[in-house]
């Protein structure tokens, strides 16, 4: 048993060959692991052919070792007993949101960094921004940001959100940013909110009680952050919409970041880009929608465009974005995230 232990041990501390964003985050072992648990733990270390999209167990917590700020304990929203909170997938940290944390954590800083990964500072660089995060989650992004030098932070979730209702997003926040001492980052805190929020409306709601409106009601970010929101095609109009009505008209340079993993599909990936960007349409696909949708679609489509756009895998390496990849396997696939900046038109 030591020796099996030992060797297991080995493999959680010094991995060797693993994939760069998804080996940050790891679940913290009890004070005396049992050799079940180290093997639990190292399950991504092992198999490394199987890429990992999500992280944690739902109700647990896991660490994410941040390059600049160290280890940041995430508490994972339990699994929620109502239908319409399972269906939004909050209860886990997905990888759009551990490469968003990477880009402004590397963006938003002077000092040359050795990452293999380099971020536009145009677009990335959150220092003294005013950011906006949809379907938060866990909030890694946001919370990233506040250590970065956001001015200003709010963080939504849908208000049948486990990340809301159970407060876990609430917590993150005060043991990361609120609690933390200020050491190698910004020496002011930033205003932070944490609001219920669905998307495509122009009201948000306090985390606790959905039916009472929050007193202030913000209109309008330098930034917002959408991180693995892109696999429900029934909302793809409403993010959108959120998007013109929050980004700030007045600023040249407010931009909205979409990251989307493609465990879901590249054509669904591809059809948010179509609506949002009047782009990478594709042609047998007229006459799908039935007119009402039609209507909601041709009061949005197009009035966004990209800034950037590109494919980014697990490792940090990047290549050309595209709507479609002929004879890439569906493993293949889940390597990759697609990152966009986009920008009114």
């Amino acid at each position: 048993m030591r020796t099996t232990l030992s060797r297991l041990t080995s493999i959680v501390l010094k991995p060797r060959g693993l994939t760069m964003f998804p080996s940050r985050v790891c679940a913290p072992l009890r004070a005396a692991p049992e050799t079940e648990d180290i093997f639990e733990s190292a399950l991504s270390n092992l198999f490394t052919d199987d890429t990992q999209t999500n992280h944690g167990t739902p109700g647990q917590s896991v660490v994410y070792d941040s390059p600049r700020f160290g280890k940041i304990a995430l508490r994972i929203p339990a699994h929620p007993d109502v239908e319409e909170g399972r269906k939004l997938f909050a209860h886990y940290l997905w990888n759009a949101g551990v490469i968003a944390a990477d880009a402004i954590e590397c963006a938003s800083r002077d000092e040359v960094t050795d990452s293999p990964v380099q971020w536009d500072r145009r677009h990335w660089d959150v220092r003294g921004k005013r950011l906006l995060e949809l379907g938060a989650g866990t909030a890694l992004p946001s919370i990233i940001s506040a250590l970065s030098g956001a001015a200003s932070l709010t963080i939504t979730d849908h208000p049948s959100s486990p990340a809301l209702t159970m407060g876990a997003i609430e917590q993150n926040l005060r043991e990361n940013v609120l609690e933390r001492p200020r050491v190698d980052h910004t020496n002011s805190k930033p205003v932070v909110n944490v609001f219920g929020y669905t998307w495509g409306t122009t009201k948000m709601y306090l985390p606790d009680n959905y039916g009472k409106p929050a007193p202030e009601q913000l209109q309008a970010f330098d930034r917002i952050i959408i991180a693995d929101c892109l696999w429900m095609p029934s909302q793809h109009v409403n993010l959108v919409k959120t998007i013109l009505h929050y980004l700030d008209s007045s600023q040249k340079d407010a931009c909205a970041f979409v990251l989307g993993g493609f465990h879901t599909g590249r054509a669904i990936v591809r059809r948010f880009f179509e609506i949002a960007t009047g782009e990478w349409t594709e042609e047998d696909q007229a006459g799908d929608e039935d007119e009402d949708e039609d209507e909601e679609v041709r009061a949005v489509q197009g009035r966004l465009k990209a800034a950037d756009i590109f494919e980014i895998d697990t490792n940090g390496v990047r290549r050309p974005w595209l709507p479609s990849r002929p004879g890439e396997d569906k493993q293949q696939t889940r390597r990759w995230t697609v990152c966009a900046v986009l920008v009114r038109r």
